[in-house]
């Protein structure tokens, strides 16, 4: 059986940022705030798990609205980093550097969102 999210750009490209985003948790925030840890890990995943949820479905329609819940789970995962840097558990270049990672991966998300709505 083969799986079609796996061949989406998107899917490829939002596992990066959550292998990014671990990295950076386990780094340097785990160990001071096991709790927004996890709360930034179960956000980055949802991300993914999501794209592969809605292809899951014949419905573009449905597809399109599980895409809007892996956008929602990124801004999530921007404000615990952005948490993260308020209690000084990462500095601003940190922040700054998921962010610009966070501006490409939204970008392509609602793009292929928009693309099912048509």
């Amino acid at each position: 059986m083969k799986f079609r999210f796996k061949e989406f750009r998107v899917y490829q490209d939002a596992k990066d940022y959550c292998r990014f985003c671990r990295n950076i948790t386990k780094r340097y925030i785990e160990k001071q705030d096991k709790a927004l840890a996890n709360q930034i890990e179960r956000a980055i995943n949802s991300i993914v798990l999501n794209i592969a949820e809605g292809s899951a479905d014949n419905s573009d329609a449905e597809f399109a609205r599980l895409l809007g819940i892996s956008i929602r789970s990124v801004y999530e995962s921007v404000a615990g980093f952005d948490l993260a840097n308020l209690y000084e558990y990462i500095d601003d270049s940190v922040n700054e550097e998921i962010e610009n990672k966070t501006h490409i991966l939204v970008k392509q998300l609602a793009s292929f969102r928009n693309r099912l709505r048509q």
